[in-house]
């Protein structure tokens, strides 16, 4: 699965931000927490101070007044229940009830009178948190009294559940708005990438130009790195080119020359070994002639020299006709018969008129070479979705299926093929057709036999 630069930053910057919302989560939730007990202590402490003030000594003895009006409103809610204990130093209940446990042996009389919390498990059943003050007391009888208020905790539970829910709904909503916020941010950080492959899309298979993109200081390491390895591939292209072109400049003329002496040969010198001799000498310069013309052909083919011509709307139908007219003796000579079927409408193609008449030239006269006598073959025309389709059909022996791929490979002769030929006719087709951003398609033919290459090429508005 291959990997997706998007999907990644996306990886990245989430996991970040989910692992610092759960954190955050985590420490709002325990603050909160803390934030709760501390207000519920100092509130359950108050209520502890409240019954402290209601001690008073009557008659030798310590007495509470707080009256069921003034226990309610120590409750301060009807969620949990209040308990409250007065006792003197020896541990004897003054007043409250008698469930409370009692306090912790290690208390002492402090003068600044801080309470102590615990949190304990009331009735084997029950959370309750107790606080227990030791209250010097110099105006009574007795040095101090030990005091302790204690409450279920049914409120600071549910408060605590508030608390959980609202800051994970709150962080939820930030991951939720994080993740929409990376999203759009790393598309949009990633638009530079999209343009420059519409950039390359959009260019022919010929344009070699270095790229021209003002784009951000990441993307233009990658496009120096690109424009780099379009000169060098346009420098590798262009001494090819030259070296092709040039080898079968400087060969055409001394094969010409060799070719008119051999012919020269066979009227003067009338011995019959010595005709046959020179008469397959001058076939073999024919083949190397034709070979050496159909490798300049394909130098001239090639994307680059190809996209540098002057490219022109062109009817296609007007083409075909005038290449197929022009093999019409040679396909006569060979005792084959032709057809052209011109298409119904105008069938414009946007490309190179001179490249095109090689083309179809090419396809024509491999069909005439491989066809045996009283085959036939048919060119047609059509459009289909506005652009125009060409095939080139006869009813020869075919190409077997596992071939047709390799039959555009430059020299590539099918094994067994007896016909003279120079391996390059489809190699030119290939080329000349990639160049119109043409698709090339081989198959059998409508009858079940012979081959029929079509040419989908693109419509002119394209």
């Amino acid at each position: 699965m291959k990997k997706s630069i998007k999907h990644q930053l996306l990886i990245w910057l989430l996991i970040p931000l989910l692992s610092l919302a759960l954190f955050s989560t985590a420490a709002s939730y325990f603050l909160g927490l803390t934030l709760a007990r501390s207000i519920y202590d100092k509130q359950l402490s108050n209520s502890a101070d409240s019954v402290v003030a209601r001690i008073k000594a009557k008659d030798n003895k310590l007495t509470v007044d707080l009256p069921p009006a003034a226990l309610a409103i120590l409750r301060h809610n009807n969620q949990d229940d209040f308990y409250f204990q007065v006792l003197a130093p020896d541990g004897q209940i003054i007043s409250g009830g008698k469930l409370l446990p009692p306090p912790p042996a290690v208390l002492q009389p402090d003068v600044n009178n801080e309470p102590s919390f615990r949190t304990i498990l009331f009735q084997g059943t029950k959370e309750m948190r107790v606080v227990t003050l030791l209250v010097p007391t110099p105006d009574l009888f007795v040095d101090h009294v030990i005091v302790q208020a204690a409450e279920t905790r049914n409120a600071r539970t549910e408060l605590a559940s508030q608390i959980s829910v609202s800051i994970f709904l709150a962080q939820l909503a930030l991951i939720i708005c994080g993740a929409i916020a990376i999203w759009i941010g790393v598309g949009r950080g990633l638009r530079p990438l999209k343009k420059i492959e519409q950039i390359v899309e959009s260019r022919s298979p010929g344009d070699l130009s270095l790229f021209q993109v003002d784009e951000p200081v990441e993307v233009n390491s990658l496009i120096k790195a690109l424009n780099r390895l379009l000169k060098q591939l346009e420098d590798d292209l262009e001494l090819q080119k030259r070296f092709t072109s040039n080898a079968a400049h400087q060969l055409r003329t001394p094969l010409a020359v060799v070719t008119t002496y051999c012919d020269l040969a066979r009227k003067m010198v009338k011995d019959k070994d010595v005709q046959d001799v020179l008469a397959e000498l001058e076939s073999g310069i024919n083949r190397m002639s034709k070979l050496v013309n159909r490798l300049l052909v394909l130098a001239r083919s090639e994307p680059g020299v190809v996209a540098s011509r002057n490219f022109a709307h062109v009817d296609l139908s007007a083409i075909a006709a005038s290449v197929t007219a022009a093999h019409v003796p040679q396909a006569i000579r060979n005792k084959i018969e032709f057809e052209f079927l011109s298409a119904a409408e105008p069938a414009m193609v946007y490309g190179d008129q001179a490249g095109l008449e090689e083309l179809i030239s090419n396809l024509v006269e491999n069909s005439i070479l491989y066809l045996h006598h009283g085959g036939k073959i048919v060119v047609k025309l059509a459009v289909l979705n506005g652009g125009p389709v060409l095939s080139v059909e006869d009813d020869g022996p075919g190409i077997p299926v596992d071939e047709r791929g390799k039959v555009y490979e430059r020299f590539y002769r099918i094994a067994g093929t007896e016909k003279p030929g120079t391996g390059l006719g489809l190699a030119i087709v290939k080329e000349i057709a990639g160049a119109h951003r043409a698709t090339c398609e081989i198959t059998s033919g409508a009858s079940g036999k012979g081959t029929c290459i079509t040419i989908q090429f693109p419509s002119a508005a394209q």
